[in-house]
């Protein structure tokens, strides 16, 4: 589960108070009574990732083709002077861009008008109606990122333009906008995306390489040269298909479904034919045979986007989606369930970080194995002398799993909803921060089983269960507890003898 900010809002900020019960044998294992702790200092250190979160933090480690984008189909086509065809979106492309949307599907032609680009003009049309200049949508995205320095945008040209009038108005728009490092490179100065896969995002935008732009004409990438100097080259535009699958967008006015290709690239491939790279996965959520695509566009963006997502093409494709390409963003049939709102829920699981001592994977079999040392599990070591609870441990997994090395995350019995976990033993005992003679403990901190507080909840024995993605392996989670706000962790001293220490420290940060 994840912090929520309404949390904080309805905090105790009063601090531990003791409270009376049974007194126990070992003082210092002693409970606080904290029903609902403020969570302002969690909120402070752990990675919550949103499109509303600090910009630098936003993508963690993630490759390009671990995070997912809003994306515009005809973003060009907003104009409501010309309804014919059919619009594909009611706010102009600079709208779209601020209110989240970061993939953009252009139609592009040749158009040898009069006008302020001449020959050089490519134009954004739909059938034979054409509603502004490429070069006038490009230099709006141009200035959003000029604008928006963390931000990364993509643009799908499905083409009609010649290789050399393209080329040049991109260059001119660059150009003009003094940005010419704007366009990315799928290969420079020893980097190839075939052989080393997708760049982190975070190091996209450290190169400033943040306009992401795909054609589907010409099988290569294509080089963008200077109109200047036609050696001078500022990037490359990338063939669809040799980079990205997607699935099929004519649905004859049904909804949206299943999870069918439009073409020959199956969308569970997980590596291009003979390259390392993993393909871009774009889903088209919208119906193209439509008359009134709006109208539809409510229905289709709602929980018709949600369930297709998460029922269908995950299970198909074996991965989230990347770009979630979809007609009237904005609309919505379902409460709270929006285009942006499902590619946020996406990206919350999608902080990509390598392996962390705080980082834990959950076994089919319920054990709790280190990320960092990934053959040793949390396991309930021995009794206390005296009895009710003892140490918890680290030793080798096994399998099959014992009782001892089996733990589950649940909800309190007659809890308030918060969104806090116990974490129980095989034995029904909860993972449990000492008492400390209440003032919370630090790092490395050994932590204890113990018998699970049911007439006072304790928020030494709740835990914060945070999904994440490890870099190279499974789904991982970071486990907070709710008192002090620090991680379960595996203490990496004790890591190769018999019994080693399982601790509390700071969480990992981004």
């Amino acid at each position: 589960m994840r912090t929520r900010s309404a949390r904080a809002a309805t905090a105790d900020a009063r601090g531990p108070v003791p409270r009376p019960g049974r007194v126990h044998h070992h003082r210092l294992l002693r409970l606080l009574a904290l029903p609902v702790l403020s969570l302002l200092f969690l909120a402070a250190m752990l990675p919550t990732p949103t499109t509303a979160v600090a910009a630098e933090s936003k993508y963690g480690d993630a490759r390009l083709h671990q995070w997912s984008w809003l994306t515009t189909h005809n973003a060009y086509a907003y104009d409501w002077a010309k309804p014919i065809p059919p619009r594909a979106q009611s706010r102009n492309v600079s709208e779209q861009l601020d209110d989240g949307v970061r993939g953009l599907m252009f139609d592009t032609y040749d158009k040898n008008v009069s006008g302020p680009f001449g020959p050089e003009a490519v134009m954004l049309c739909h059938s034979i109606i054409c509603y502004d200049y490429f070069q006038n949508e490009l230099a709006r995205v141009v200035d959003f990122l000029e604008k928006n320095r963390q931000e990364v945008v993509t643009i799908f040209l499905e083409n009609y333009a010649s290789q050399e009038t393209l080329t040049r108005a991109i260059a001119q728009v660059l150009e003009d906008k003094d940005a010419t490092d704007l366009l990315f490179q799928p290969s420079e100065q020893g980097f190839n995306i075939d052989k080393s896969n997708w760049p982190r995002v975070r190091n996209m935008v450290a190169r400033n390489e943040r306009l992401v732009i795909f054609q589907d004409k010409w099988d290569f990438d294509v080089p963008v040269t200077s109109t200047k100097d036609a050696g001078n080259e500022y990037g490359r535009l990338m063939y669809t298909w040799n980079r990205t699958v997607e699935t099929k967008y004519d649905y004859k006015g049904n909804r949206p479904s299943g999870c069918e290709s439009r073409n020959s690239n199956s969308l569970s491939l997980s590596k291009m034919p003979g390259t390392n790279l993993t393909p871009l996965f774009t889903i088209n959520q919208f119906d193209s045979s439509v008359l009134n695509p709006e109208s539809k566009s409510h229905g289709d963006n709602g929980q018709s986007l949600k369930n297709r997502v998460e029922k269908d093409c995950r299970n198909v494709a074996g991965r989230d989606p990347n770009y979630v390409a979809v007609n009237f963003y904005q609309h919505s049939d379902t409460p709270g369930v929006t285009p942006l709102s499902v590619v946020d829920g996406l990206n919350r699981n999608a902080v990509i970080i390598d392996p962390h001592q705080a980082l834990w994977t959950v076994s089919p079999s319920k054990q709790y194995v280190s990320t960092i040392d990934t053959n040793r599990c949390m396991v309930r070591g021995e009794e206390f002398d005296k009895g009710e609870g003892g140490l918890v441990t680290q030793r080798n997994c096994v399998n099959p799993a014992p009782s001892s090395h089996q733990w589950t995350a649940t909800e309190p019995t007659g809890y308030d909803g918060k969104g806090f976990r116990w974490i129980k033993a095989g034995n029904g005992s909860c993972l449990t921060v000492p008492y400390n003679n209440g003032t919370p403990p630090g790092n490395d901190t050994q932590l204890f089983w113990w018998p699970c507080e049911t007439r006072w909840f304790s928020g030494s024995q709740l835990w914060n269960v945070i999904p994440a993605k490890q870099q190279g392996g499974p789904s991982a989670y970071y486990f907070v507890n709710q008192w002090t706000g620090k991680c379960l962790t595996l203490d990496i001293a004790t890591s190769t003898v018999k019994a080693g220490k399982v601790t509390q420290a700071s969480c990992p940060k981004l």
